[in-house]
């Protein structure tokens, strides 16, 4: 009796050992071993901002037959829409016939690259790029990426169809901290952020700068940025536990677009998802993976009225989607150093734009799962030893005193 009530308060630790063990806890760990270290330069979106000026404008240059007959309220109103902008009310949110020939060419105007008759092209808006002082052709770096307002022109991101993961700029102590300099041609935001992310409106405005070249035509980003390196064990565990996926952990949804998995693009897939259940359609100058969801003009007005709506009401338009994306596993952490932004004479009508690491990161994070499965074997292994004096030797033992009874 006396034997089998050590083993059963044995048994009983045991299990509150095992129970106590933090399964699912993750840790990370800073690594200072940083002289062997690449670090990924973050991506740079550049989105040009609506002009109410120039954007009708050119409507009028590029489709005459169209607009000609309307008044200038609703061309500004139409050139707005090109943007993703655009405020609904009575006189301009009604039906195609009237006021608006039902034949206005909105797919045509906000298809890829006949957007771009309206909005400038990669080659308009950007020139002058140098990396490191080491000039490079700027279109061949900045590709076309999705955001609410329709395309921006990123550089060294993975949500492009034409960049890959092996191409991204990169610097280590051979090359110095990066530095990128390029100039632009109108008024833009520029969004500097994880390769795999997106420059939506969930993106922290601390990494947004807001350029307009008749206050500012010179314009300086300071940032650093500290890296994390994922376990290799974490890939084989599952989301719940490691709470983020990894770049080709794409979700399954049809209204997910984008090459590689980002927490931003997540979140833009989902709030266009909810748009077209509401609408029953995708605002045309988004993503062409979306062209045979595009709508018409009736079907804008949906989407334009619903996102009048919301900001009426003051509901934050990511709040009812942010717990179904998940966090990415390869995002970097990047702070904000310095902004500094002037006026010069001497750069009138352009704008001059640098984005710089102050220094290399001497520091980056690893994320480890506290107990893997090794670990539990190991754990019980050792437990049931301290607990029950167990070996090889004394499982033998048993047999040997059961026949050497018998």
């Amino acid at each position: 009796m006396f034997w089998l009530l050590i083993v059963l308060a044995s048994a009983g630790c045991l299990y509150l050992l095992l129970l106590s063990d933090e399964r699912d806890a993750l840790n990370f760990t800073p690594d200072t071993l940083y002289l062997p270290w690449a670090t990924t330069f973050p991506a740079v979106t550049v989105c040009e901002i609506y002009n109410a000026r120039e954007a009708p404008k050119k409507l009028g240059e590029k489709y005459p037959n169209y607009v000609k007959h309307l008044s200038f309220d609703y061309k500004k109103y139409i050139a707005a829409i090109i943007f993703g902008h655009g405020t609904c009310s009575r006189s301009f949110c009604v039906p195609c016939g009237d006021k608006v020939p039902c034949d206005l060419p909105f797919r045509t105007i906000a298809e890829d690259y006949h957007i771009f008759q309206i909005r400038l092209k990669c080659t308009e808006l950007l020139s002058d790029c140098f990396f490191n002082g080491v000039e490079f052709p700027c279109c061949d770096r900045f590709h076309i990426v999705d955001s609410e307002y329709g395309p921006c022109f990123a550089l060294n991101t993975l949500q492009s169809e034409n960049s890959q993961l092996d191409s991204l700029l990169k610097v280590n102590l051979t090359t110095g901290p990066g530095k990128l300099d390029f100039r632009i041609s109108s008024d833009a935001e520029i969004a500097v952020h994880s390769p795999e992310e997106l420059a939506t409106l969930g993106l922290d405005p601390k990494f947004k700068v807001e350029v307009r070249l008749h206050m500012e035509n010179r314009v300086e980003y300071l940032f650093s940025v500290v890296e994390i390196e994922n376990d290799k064990v974490l890939t084989r565990e599952d989301l719940s536990i490691r709470g983020c996926r990894y770049l080709k952990e794409k979700p399954r949804d049809d209204f997910y677009k984008y090459p590689v998995y980002g927490y931003g693009a997540c979140k833009l897939a989902q709030q266009t998802k909810n748009i077209f259940g509401h609408c029953k359609c995708v605002h045309p100058i988004r993503h062409k993976a979306y062209e045979k969801k595009y709508c018409n003009y009736t079907g804008i007005h949906c989407v334009v009225h619903y996102e009048f709506e919301k900001a009426q009401s003051g509901v934050d338009k990511n709040a009812l989607i942010a717990d179904q994306c998940l966090p990415s596993c390869e995002e970097s952490e990047l702070k904000t150093v310095h902004v500094s932004k002037r006026w010069l004479p001497e750069e009138y009508g352009k704008g001059t734009i640098t984005i710089r690491m102050t220094s290399l990161p001497s520091l980056r994070f690893q994320r480890n799962l506290i107990t893997s499965n090794l670990d539990i074997v190991v754990n019980v292994g050792g437990m049931f030893s301290l607990f029950f004096g167990a070996s090889i030797f004394s499982l033998v033992e048993i047999f040997y005193l059961v026949f050497r009874k018998q």
